[in-house]
């Protein structure tokens, strides 16, 4: 018996509420640690259960949402406490794929890396806070895929979509003080620049330095604009 194909319009649901619930996560309007309840969701979105549940497997995955068997699910915690060991992750990974980019990269993926950083620069230049937090994250996951490491990849991804929570906030944060938004930016430009560069010529070693200075500019930003100064003294600790 030939199997039944599965329901597109189910399928779009799943995808319409995943990216709600996603946006509305990485926007902060549902509250780290919040739970999220299927039935309210449904009526929200005006779809059964299954599509919910499939949004939350899958936002689950990305480690926005936490699905505790028999519990439910909540929106992931985020303990600025913790930003220590997120930005060493961040560090290790991100020099590591970018390294491995240099080195193993083909023309179209170099192509996708700079379309991505087009979309950057497009965003940045509109000064759209949710544009910048995703184009940033896809121009790094271009750079990840070339890298041809899925092990890493999907780790470094769950720490670019984390970073992305912070990000966002901050941005929020540098909103009332343009002159610091745009100098942020545009070393953000710059910085994203000489990575297509260095990882055009196969530099390895410069573009690895270039990633490690850019997780610098990114911690900086979130000591300079969310953290309060006791937690930016810890984590700033044998930096």
């Amino acid at each position: 018996m030939a199997r039944k194909p599965a329901d597109p319009g189910a399928a779009r649901g799943a995808e319409h509420v995943y990216r709600m619930l996603r946006r509305a996560i990485l926007r902060m309007e549902l509250t780290p640690g919040s739970d999220l309840d299927e039935l309210e969701i449904s009526a929200r979105y005006e779809v059964s259960r299954t599509p919910v549940r499939e949004a939350l497997i899958r936002l689950g995955s990305e480690g926005l949402v936490q699905v505790v068997r028999g519990r439910g699910a909540r929106v992931a915690a985020m303990n600025l406490f913790d930003l220590r060991d997120f930005f060493e992750a961040l560090d290790l990974l991100q020099r590591a794929q970018t390294h491995l980019a240099a080195l193993r990269r083909s023309d179209a993926q170099l192509a996708a890396i700079e379309a991505a950083q087009d979309a950057f620069e497009a965003a940045a230049t509109a000064r759209d806070v949710e544009e910048i937090n995703e184009t940033n994250c896809a121009f790094h996951l271009a750079i990840s895929a070339a890298a041809g490491s899925s092990h890493l990849h999907d780790s470094y991804e769950r720490a670019l979509i984390e970073g992305m929570r912070v990000g966002h906030v901050s941005f929020v944060e540098h909103a009332g003080h343009e002159t610091r938004l745009r100098e942020h930016l545009a070393q953000t430009n710059c910085h994203h620049r000489e990575l297509i560069a260095h990882i055009r010529a196969r530099d390895a070693a410069a573009a690895e330095r270039v990633a490690a200075d850019h997780v610098d500019l990114f911690r900086d930003r979130i000591v300079a604009t969310v953290l309060t100064p006791d937690i930016t003294r810890a984590i700033r600790t044998d930096k």
